[in-house]
């Protein structure tokens, strides 16, 4: 079985110069294991992409958003119902 063949196996190249002993492949990278979209994860916030479930108004430059549009959002925790977390999404 060749390299390349193996990597196509489990969906991972793992470099002739990593081991197990260095731990995860992120960690071996120096990177979050979500990349860019965890670049405020210390704050509490993920970005995430967000599609508009239906047809609205925008309060801040009176245009339409249709549905189906898709684009950026931060997802932050701004409390709890109980044991359930509140989440917050607003676009970047």
């Amino acid at each position: 079985m060749s390299s390349l063949a193996a990597a196509r196996a489990d969906n991972f190249y793992y470099p002739p110069e990593w081991s197990p002993k260095k731990g995860s492949l992120n960690k071996f990278h120096g990177q979050h294991a979500l990349r860019e979209r965890a670049r405020k994860i210390d704050q509490g916030i993920l970005i995430i992409r967000f599609e508009m479930p239906f047809n609205i108004w925008c309060g801040g430059c009176n245009s339409m958003i249709a549905k189906g549009v898709r684009f950026n959002a931060e997802k932050k925790q701004v409390g709890n119902y109980y044991s359930t977390k509140v989440l917050c999404t607003t676009p970047n």
